[in-house]
């Protein structure tokens, strides 16, 4: 049965929230800098990836670096690593001078694993079979639906959204309401998940939807949301939210 509180219809991230890439880009690039001998504590790894969530959360400084360079050029994801260098403890010459090798080695040895967790399959059916609206909204660029049909989750949503078809990206509050609009929902009885608090939590809340931050790790301390470190402790988080 539907949560107490008048929650219909639940929105979900994509990368980082249902599924993963094994290893992350940011264990992978700490794991380069460290062979490299960047000496990093675990708080400067967890700042590193506070600033990539912050960094891709469409923020100012990458959209002026998508301006000038474009996502495929390679000096796009030179700056990129190297701004991530300085946040992982780095001296800005340092930074200079292990980015492009950093990176490099990125584009060379970098095939991480596509990997849907169990719990993510198993239960997105249970909140489906609830009675809940399932709705997925993503930063990708292009349309997800031959993907989620590939990784066996296309059937679990009824809209599913890429910033890219309407040219608005998370935080923005065009993307919400659109994707609010195409499932015919209101806000007040909507909630989203994702891992990325700068996109995903204050995105929602922009247009008074209910956030759940996905944070295993973590990364964001004292995020005033809610917070679950798997799928699967949302059916017992939802009826929780009555009570907020």
């Amino acid at each position: 049965m539907l949560s107490p509180n008048g929650i219909t219809t639940i929105f979900f991230d994509l990368d980082g929230t249902l599924r993963h890439n094994q290893p992350s880009g940011h264990q992978f690039l700490s794991g380069i800098a460290k062979k490299l001998g960047v000496q990093s504590s675990n708080e400067d790894i967890i700042k590193a990836q506070r600033w990539g969530h912050l960094y891709w959360a469409d923020s100012e400084i990458m959209l002026e670096d998508m301006k000038t360079w474009g996502l495929d050029n390679e000096e796009f994801w030179k700056r990129y690593t190297t701004r991530y260098l300085e946040a992982l403890g780095c001296t800005a010459e340092q930074a200079m001078e292990l980015g492009p090798i950093v990176q490099t080695r990125m584009r060379e040895d970098y095939k991480p694993e596509d990997v849907v967790p169990p719990d993510v399959p198993e239960t997105l059916q249970l909140l489906q079979e609830a009675g809940y609206n399932l709705g997925l909204v993503t930063n990708r660029p292009r349309p997800v639906d031959d993907y989620l049909k590939e990784i066996k989750l296309y059937q679990y949503f009824s809209i599913r959204l890429a910033g890219g078809e309407i040219k608005a990206w998370k935080p923005k509050p065009k993307i919400f309401e659109v994707a609010l609009e195409r499932a015919q929902a209101r806000p007040e009885q909507t909630v989203y998940v994702g891992d990325n608090y700068y996109a995903d939590v204050i995105g929602a809340r922009g247009v008074n939807i209910e956030p759940i931050l996905l944070d295993p790790e973590g990364i964001f301390p004292q995020p005033d949301c809610e917070v679950i470190e798997n799928i699967a402790e949302l059916p017992d988080i939802l009826p929780k939210l009555s009570q907020s």
